[in-house]
Parts: structure tokens; sequence; C-alpha cells
């Protein structure tokens, strides 16, 4: 469908005018000209609704009934029927006034944009023009007729989040009453003040804002730094720093109050470090929040993890593996018993593999234990139990519990210390499947870290299945991928022949121009094979089990990474960032 781009209520109210000029269609029309179905597929959906009684069901319903367009494509189909414009937002001025009669709830629930004032109607772009509820809440509050425009959700999404953050911000700063110099010199009733701020609406209103933003962005962390003069907000989106926007000074105190509050921690408390959980829901699904406050110099810094459970459990098919480390994956944890290790550095994806190999594993209906640091995933059928160290209930007491419990598959969060590792290499021992992970740079490193923790050689080479070390590295974007134009030396160092050519994302509105759109797995697989067991024993180096392990088939971490690359998934850039660790 052709976008229009709009940058003033001039172009707006030109295009509106043409639009209501244009002849209706017919729906069917519309999607065959967008080469959305085929002319056999219309008729057979004409067939269909011809069968029921006359209004019952419409065109457009059974299609998406069948699967053969999305409910978006239908919206942008059914907006061209009834000469809908549909609108590119990038470089449009908002009328501030216009924000400010459309609360941000409604604005972010509904995904409406309120545009201009034109002649006493306030035109709106939404995703679903249609959505009437949507448009008798922006009648209801604005005390206006309402037009509607129609645009992308990216470009919705990321309007709502620049210029609604902005207007809290503004609102949040006239409504404060706090004396910043007495906060900082403690005075108790600063303290009161400061309690008392943190509750108001505006104040309530901007970190949700802030949390909403994150959560649309898909980010997973969010950091709010404060500075001599400014408080600043990062986003940790595919795995990078990104900035988002800086606040004033002022409302530090207040803001981070509101964290606390809503962390459920002291708010009186200014002087040490604390940590809080939340939890939210977003269209009907659950988001854990886990909160870490610091005290720095230039004041409270925090930091909000987000813990989306639907988008963080995925099924092995999912993670991006090649068939073949599929099917070894599978064969090795259809073992009744031994040892799997998942490892690499915090933020690698290791949660997530042992979430989705547990589900592979849980098709067998075995009794499964796990003991978490926190327990990030609930999984139906699975008996989660969470440490609690201020209690002194550590991975290794649950461990001596679980083995009196009658498992057949314990899943340890970290294997941390040389009790725990020494009870789960007993667990496997006994007969149990036993998961976990480590924080080892590669896959071989992992067999001398056990060794070094006190296990015997010649019981690691018995119970030890399999080591598998795994990276995140970034997608990328399809929308504006490119020839990577790559350096000597990086073609050098990667070993590439001088004719081969590569992509890059050049960084559009879509990837907010990183040039990146999600993340996928890249991993080594090394299984304990009988000459492996035969190096563990013999207590060799990292390198010589590595070496050994390629011999037999084994893709390195950086071998798989230069294969997406090769594939046009990802770029040498993030190849390269492998090959330096």
């Amino acid at each position: 469908m052709q976008t229009y781009s709009i940058k003033d209520e001039k172009d707006l109210k030109t295009l509106l005018c043409v639009h209501k000029r244009m002849p209706d269609m017919r729906l069917g029309q519309v999607l065959l000209e967008e080469g959305l179905i085929s002319e056999q597929q219309l008729d057979a959906a004409l067939d269909a609704q011809h069968k029921y009684k006359t209004g019952t069901h419409h065109l457009g319903r059974i299609m998406v009934e069948s699967g053969l367009v999305t409910p978006e494509q239908l919206n942008v189909a059914l907006a061209r029927k009834l000469a809908i414009p549909f609108v590119s937002l990038e470089g449009f001025k908002l009328d501030p006034h216009l924000i400010t009669l459309v609360p941000p709830e409604i604005a972010q629930h509904f995904k409406v944009l309120p545009l201009a004032d034109l002649d006493g109607a306030m035109v709106v772009a939404m995703i679903n023009p249609f959505d009437q509820a949507a448009i008798d809440a922006l009648r209801f509050n604005s005390k206006m007729n309402v037009e509607t425009v129609m645009a992308s959700s990216e470009e919705i999404s990321e309007a709502l989040n620049k210029h609604y953050s902005s207007y809290e911000e503004m609102e949040a700063l006239e409504d404060l009453k706090l004396d910043p110099v007495g906060e900082m010199n403690g005075h108790e009733e600063a303290a009161h003040m400061i309690e008392a701020e943190a509750r108001k609406k505006p104040i309530v209103r901007l970190l949700n804002s802030i949390v909403l933003q994150a959560v649309n962005s898909k980010a997973s962390d969010i950091n709010i730094r404060p500075e001599k003069d400014k408080v600043n907000v990062f986003f940790r989106i595919d795995g990078k720093m990104q900035f988002i926007r800086n606040l004033s000074k002022n409302l530090l105190p207040a803001l981070v109050s509101r964290v606390k509050i809503t962390g459920q921690m002291d708010i009186a408390e200014r002087r040490l470090p604390q940590d809080g959980h939340a939890r939210l829901m977003r269209h009907g699904k659950q988001i854990d929040l886990r909160i870490s406050v610091v005290p720095t110099v230039t004041g409270e810094s925090v930091v909000i993890r987000i813990l989306d459970k639907d988008a963080g459990f995925k099924p092995l098919d999912e993670l991006g593996f090649s068939a073949d480390e599929l099917n070894q994956l599978r064969r090795l944890i259809s073992r009744p018993n031994g040892i799997f290790l998942v490892t690499g550095p915090t933020g690698s994806g290791k949660s997530t593999t042992l979430y989705a190999l547990l589900s592979e594993v849980k098709q067998r209906n075995p009794h499964i234990l796990t003991v978490e640091d926190p327990v990030e995933y609930d999984m139906e059928g699975v008996e989660q139990v969470q440490i609690a160290l201020a209690k002194g209930y550590t991975f290794a007491e649950a461990l001596r519990h679980f083995l009196r419990h009658d498992p057949d598959v314990i899943m340890v969060g970290e294997v941390r210390d040389e009790e725990t590792a020494h009870i789960a290499n007993k667990a496997a021992l006994t007969g149990h499947l036993v998961f976990s992970t480590l924080h080892t740079n590669d896959a071989a490193s992992t067999v001398t870290r056990l060794l070094d923790m006190g296990i015997e050689s010649y019981l690691l080479s018995t119970t030890l299945i399999g080591v598998m070390a795994q990276r995140l590295v970034r997608v990328n974007c399809p929308e504006c991928s490119t020839e990577e134009e790559v350096e000597p030396h990086i073609r050098k160092t990667l070993g590439l022949n001088p004719g081969e050519k590569f992509k890059r994302g050049a960084g559009c509105y879509k990837c907010h121009y990183t040039g990146y759109l999600g993340r996928t797995t890249v991993i080594e697989l090394l299984p304990v094979t009988t000459e492996i067991g035969r190096l563990i024993i013999e207590g060799r180096p990292a390198v010589e089990i590595t070496r050994q392990a390629v011999s037999q088939g084994m893709r390195t971490l950086q071998k798989c990474a230069l294969d997406l690359a090769r594939q046009g998934k990802t770029s040498l850039e993030e190849v390269y960032a492998l090959y330096t660790e």
C-alpha cells in the first residue's frame, strides 16, 4: 500500500481532501492488487461467505480465520478500500496542546497519536482505524470529532514514547514541590516530601512511561544513571546499550523513590544498595521487573531488568541451532543420567536454552526439580525452587534435599562453588540427569574449571555428557540490509577470501538506525565422546580438547558466527567481536 509522507498540517489536510474523493473499492480487489491473495483464494473465500447467512460472516473475517491474511494486512486493505490514507510520521510536528487532550494511558492502550486539529476535528493516527472503542474514548476525552489516518505500529510506538515522555516530564516538574538541596542534606522533613512526591500521578506516569517504552522497544534492561547536572536514561536492546533521553536532575529523588515503592524497598534508605522486584501485566502477559538501586556520588543509580516470561521462553527449534546440532542435542539429553552444561557470560541466553532443554525432556514425563536464583520463567509440570541466601538456603543445600525427593531430572541455575559441583556430580553418578550453567568462555575450558573445583578426572569423564558454549549475536535488519565494506585486516584475521561478500544493516526507522533487529544464538557443542573422555582423564589442556572436538565435527563459536555472516544473517562486526574476545 502506498505510504504518504506528511510534514505538517497542510500536507495532512490536502491528503485527507484527496482521499475523500477517491472511489470505493471492493476488499477482494484491494487484496488482489496488494498481492496478498490469489484469484483462486478469493473465489474460495467468496464461496465460503455464500454458505453463511447474509451479513453473519464478512469476507475479511473469513480470510483471517482461514490464514490467508493477518489482521494487520486486513486493516491496511480496509483502509485503502475506504480511502483512509496510510501515512509516514517521520518528521511530522505534533501540536503539544493535542497531546494534553489525550491521556497517556488511552494513547498507549489503543496505540493512537493525535496529529492535528483540522476545522474542529482531531486527526489521529491509528494502527486499527476501525477500532470504535478507541474512537469513542478519544471523542469523550477530547470533546472533539475524530478523523482517522493509518500508520505503522513501529512509527506510532516511537512517536508515543517520544512525545508523551516529554509531556510527562514537564508535568512532573511543574508539579514538583521538593527542594533538592534539602533532600541532599538528608533532612527528615525532606524525606517525607520525597515520598509524597513519589506517590503523585505525574511521577507515577513518568516511571510508567519509561517502563512501557522499554517493554515496547523489547529492551532487556533500563538504566537510570545520575550525573552532576542531569539524569540519563539508557535501554539495553539486543545486548547493546542505547541512549534514550535525559531528565532533569530535580526529578531524581522522587523518581528513585517511586521505583523503591514499586519494588517494595525501603524508601528511607539512601546510603546502601537495595534490590527489589515487581510484576506488571501488559496485554494479558506477565512481565517481571528485577530492580537494583545503588548509591553513587551523583545520586542513586537504578537498573531495572525486564523479564517477559512469554517472550523469553522459546522451544528448542526456535533458538537458531542447525539441524545437525539439534539432532545431537536431542541425543545427549535423551540419556537417563549425566551432566549437561550450558556456558557463557552473563546475558548470553543460557537460561533460555536451559528452559528449552527442560521443555524437550518434559515430554518423557519425568519428575523434574529445579533450583534457581531467581525463578525466571514458570514452567507447568516442573517443581521449581528459589534459593534464599539470607536464610542459608543455597544451591548446595537445595541439591542435598533434592536427592531424597525422587527426581529424574535436576536443573541447577548455576554451579557457583565446589560444594555445588560435587553434589551435582554425585547426582549424575546416582542416576539423575543434571542440567546447569557455568561462566566459561568456551566449551573445552569448562572441563578445566570443573577439575579446578576438585572433581576427580576419572569421575568427570564418566558423568559429563556434553558442554554447550553459546553467545547471542545481533541479526541484520531485513529492511535495510546492504553489502558490507570489509577492512583488509578483518579479512586477514577471519581468513576470508578476497572476493567474499557480506551484509549488514545500514540503519533505518524500523531498527532505530542501529542496522540490527533481534538476536540469534551461536554455539559450540562439545559431546564427551570416548576420545574426549580419555583426554579428560589424562588432564589434557583445553586447547587439546578443542582440537579433538573440532576433528570430530564440532563448530567453534567463531565458525558458527561466520557461517551466519556468509548467509547474510549477521555482520562481520559481530563475528569479529567473537574472534577478539
